[in-house]
């Protein structure tokens, strides 16, 4: 007979569990049971046991299907959200609009452009159906597991293995099942009772729900309060991020080391955060040591002072003066009528220099150089219109501009790098090599006439006066 726990109103039977001494008991016994039609019961074991899954009928998990299918229904979220907040207006909810985000022209819609907001949502949603997918398929929480009741159970975690059939099987009979267990080897029998006061929550687990539920209600009560108000107080900021750093912004004071209101204790005594550079100083790799290829000029030459603008005087080291006159009759300085040393022309030099040349000189001067850009073309029609006031671009094939004696190549070099009458510096924008360059393929240009998609490096060093190594 089954020794039998002390039967009280509060319990019920919820099935019989049968020790076993060895695993071997414990599979064979799994086996049968299935065999005489027994479908709820489970194994326990200390340790795992091969072949006990397909002796209890365990079938494969099906929690990998479930993860899929909630990815699956995230990718038509994931997109059809998106679709809905950029693509659409008022025509399907006047409560909740969409808004059509206009983006430089581009398409309203394009899924690429979506595609990583879907694997996020992808990747969340897939890791939240894994998580929760166990629970339920698990039938858990469980509140209290009545088997740890039972004093012989403690054993299932060191040298005995057991065998539940659940009251709740078909075939379920208390008597029929306790002489099969008898007859597969069992060593004891014992109810599984289940108190009836395990399935009820404390109290102060439901005070705690109800609660959570009560603050959970807040946030949106707060949000749907302030979607209809005005509200002159700063955001709330609880991750200040770098906002609040100690660094120098333009056009605002310096920083207060101390934070002293009374303001005693700022970086610089004249409170400024923008400083002028520090005299006797430059730039790490600004430092121009060959006035041949920084400036164009032979060394020893004097500075050139040449009129740009009303009131601001451009020397030919392209240093700015404002307010200051210029000179009566600026002088030419010693141009350089070669390529410096440092300059390499061959024909990557050369294809560099025409890339340049068609992004900064090609939109005024033309890609061939006749001065017919796209730019100045405009501007001539709007002069015409008297909307514009616009001096023509120099054709870069003009006899004055070609004449080596009048513009040398170390002139050209300054008129881009400081600009010359009303075309503007580049300095800037070009770096010291890249203008070379130009340079190059401006001779280049002049010698052939045309585009020198086939100009040979002898022929560009030649219209510059530079014999070919």
């Amino acid at each position: 007979m089954a020794e039998q726990q002390n039967e009280n109103a509060d319990s019920k039977l919820i099935g019989l569990m049968a020790q076993f001494d060895d695993p071997e008991t414990l599979v064979r016994a799994c086996g049968q049971a299935r065999q005489d039609g027994y479908k709820k019961m489970d194994a326990y074991s200390p340790f795992p046991v091969h072949g006990i899954d397909s002796e209890l009928g365990i079938r494969r998990t099906r929690l990998p299907f479930f993860v899929l299918a909630i990815g699956l229904g995230a990718v038509f979220v994931g997109v059809g959200l998106q679709w809905y907040v950029n693509a659409t207006s008022t025509e399907f909810s006047s409560l909740f609009p969409g808004y059509r985000f206009n983006i430089s022209g581009k398409p309203y819609w394009s899924l690429p452009a979506n595609i990583p907001v879907v694997f996020e949502i992808i990747v969340l949603s897939s890791a939240f159906a894994a998580f929760f997918g166990m629970w339920i398929f698990n039938k858990l929480p469980w509140f209290s597991n009545p088997l740890h009741r039972i004093s012989r159970f403690k054993r299932a975690t060191n040298d005995r293995f057991f065998l539940v059939i659940s009251e709740k099987d078909s075939q379920f009979d208390q008597a029929a099942v306790e002489a099969k267990f008898n007859q597969w080897g069992s060593t004891a029998i014992e109810e599984v009772r289940q108190d009836l006061t395990d399935t009820q929550l404390p109290q102060f687990v439901k005070l705690a729900a109800v609660l959570v539920l009560i603050l959970l209600m807040v946030p949106p009560v707060l949000i749907y309060r302030a979607m209809g108000m005005t509200n002159r107080a700063p955001r709330l900021h609880f991750m200040p991020d770098m906002d609040w750093q100690e660094k120098f912004k333009t056009q605002t004071i310096s920083p207060n080391l101390a934070n002293d209101k009374a303001g005693t204790d700022y970086l610089f005594s004249d409170f400024r955060a923008m400083r002028e550079q520090v005299p006797g100083t430059i730039a790490r790799g600004d430092l121009e040591v060959s006035s041949e290829y920084n400036h164009g000029i032979q060394s020893g030459s004097t500075k050139v002072t040449v009129r740009m603008n009303p009131g601001v005087v451009r020397t030919g080291l392209g240093q700015e003066q404002e307010g200051a006159a210029p000179p009566a009759a600026p002088s030419e300085p010693n141009w350089v009528t070669t390529f410096p040393k440092d300059v390499n022309i061959d024909a990557q030099t050369l294809a560099r220099g025409k890339q340049r040349f068609e992004i900064y000189c090609s939109a005024c001067h033309g890609f061939d150089g006749n001065g017919k850009g796209l730019v100045n073309e405009r501007a001539l029609a709007l002069n015409a219109a008297g909307k514009a006031a616009w001096t023509t671009a120099k054709s870069l094939h003009d006899p004055e501009v070609k004449n080596n004696e009048k513009n040398p190549v170390g002139r050209i070099f300054d008129t881009i790098t400081n600009g010359r009458n009303t075309m503007g510096p580049y300095r800037r924008q070009i770096p010291v090599e890249d203008r070379w360059a130009i340079v190059a393929y401006v001779k280049a240009l002049q010698a052939t006439g045309i585009q020198p998609e086939t100009t040979t490096v002898g022929e560009a060093q030649n219209a510059a006066g530079k014999t070919k190594p």
